[in-house]
């Protein structure tokens, strides 16, 4: 059969940072999967480049049988379009494919899709794709997720290399740096993050030498110079991370990376280790600077762990970029200075901070609707809590398109106007 996987664009409002485009490894393994399958795959990202394939006849032109769009619940508006433009064929005639959703935003909010669509995808799609084409039924369907994630083909990363994708790190000086994700789930209960509703509790990951093969296969046919390893916690299981470390060395692989992780996962040694074997620099979510707010947030660390292991890092040479969520639910103004205080005397290489959004299946969400702490839900189902704006003044420059959303061209229109402003200031 013939597939086209579509990444809907970048939103034009977005509470979070959306700027970074890099390959979607997600739909990468569906793509290989396929491939291996027999089955001949097409893959648009409209979040890289913009097109109106719908429009250009892209579907009826290449005989697409299955349309899966990939759905982040920040990009639901642009998918929506796309959603609309092949349901608008199939009415007139013009095409009689299948619409098939998967990504994020349909394992959290799948109500919210319309019913149009033939399938929606909830979790690990590699299965279930195959399922679906075999003629599967079932309009929101699921699997177990895969227990040998090595058993999977690597993703596409012929697209990943031909396509204009960011292929920097933040510490890593070379190019280019290829993204990997090698792990799914989160055993954690951190209450601002719905991960677990979409890849489960259970942490399942790819072997540490399926790793190190992947990565020679990356130098060897595109001159990978990185690895990024996009996954939130690279480094909760130890005794991967060490064998990981000393399968570099003793192949030599001499090769710079990166990876996102928690202070509680990680030690002296470990880090030792890492350094050796070419880590360049973490990220690491360290949240506050209040350990009431961890504690409400139940993120399972302290200010002691915290500081501990950036001391350690500093003291390693290693890189680091912390990562702080303020104006949660319940914080007070001294425990939102506090954390900024924290921020600048910790030692961080680079620090920055994430105003709150409520991210739907998460426990927080639930909180500030159960407790009607917010002043505005948009159709993504995005929650923003009182005083959302003023935040955006304090931390993110005023830009409003990470503001509450307003009638179109207005936001665009403020921020062009301060802009201006500023620079009249700046040169008075």
């Amino acid at each position: 059969m013939k597939v086209l996987f579509a990444k809907a664009g970048a939103p034009r409002i977005s509470p979070v940072f959306a700027q970074e485009k890099r390959f979607p490894i997600g739909i990468g393994f569906l793509i290989s999967v396929l491939r291996e399958a027999g089955h001949e795959v097409y893959f648009i990202d409209n979040y890289l480049h913009p097109r109106n394939f719908i429009e250009e006849g892209l579907l009826q032109e290449n005989g697409i049988d299955v349309l899966g769009v990939h759905v982040d619940s920040i990009c639901f508006d642009e998918a929506e379009a796309i959603l609309k433009g092949a349901e608008k064929l199939r009415k007139k005639g013009r095409w009689g494919g299948k619409i098939v959703v998967g990504g994020p935003h349909a394992s959290v909010m799948p109500e919210t899709i319309p019913e149009y669509v033939d399938h929606v995808v909830i979790g690990e799609g590699e299965k279930v794709i195959l399922k679906i084409i075999d003629g599967a039924s079932e309009r929101v369907i699921g699997d177990n997720p895969i227990a040998e994630l090595d058993s999977l083909p690597m993703p596409a990363y012929d697209l990943a290399a031909r396509l204009p994708y960011d292929t920097t790190a933040p510490f890593i000086d070379e190019t280019p740096v290829f993204s990997m994700n090698t792990s799914r789930g989160c055993p954690f209960e951190c209450t601002f993050c719905s991960v677990g509703s979409v890849w489960g509790r259970r942490y399942h990951c790819f072997s540490a030498n399926r790793i190190i093969e992947d990565i020679k296969f990356l130098r060897r046919e595109y001159h990978a110079a990185g690895i990024y390893f996009r996954e939130d916690n690279f480094t909760l299981r130890k005794d991967r991370v060490k064998a990981f470390c000393e399968g570099l060395l003793s192949n030599g692989v001499n090769i710079h990376w990166m990876c996102e992780t928690r202070v509680d996962t990680l030690d002296k040694d470990l880090l030792v280790l890492m350094k050796r074997a070419g880590c360049a620099g973490l990220y690491i979510g360290t949240e506050s600077g209040s350990q009431r707010m961890l504690d409400f947030m139940k993120k399972g660390i302290t200010i002691d762990q915290i500081k501990e292991v950036f001391q350690w890092c500093g003291d390693l040479g290693l890189r680091t970029l912390a990562s702080f969520v303020v104006g949660a639910p319940t914080e007070t103004s001294e425990e939102r200075k506090e954390t900024v205080e924290f921020a600048r005397n910790l030692g961080a290489t680079v620090y920055g901070f994430n105003v709150f959004v409520g991210i739907p299946r998460s426990f927080l969400y639930d909180y500030v609707l159960a407790n009607k702490l917010y002043e505005h839900i948009d159709r993504r189902g995005l929650i923003y809590l009182e005083g959302h704006d003023a935040m955006v003044d304090e931390f993110y420059d005023g830009n409003p398109l990470m503001k509450i959303p307003r009638p179109k061209g207005v936001r665009e229109h403020l921020y062009a106007l301060a802009k201006r402003v500023r620079r009249g200031i700046r040169k008075n």
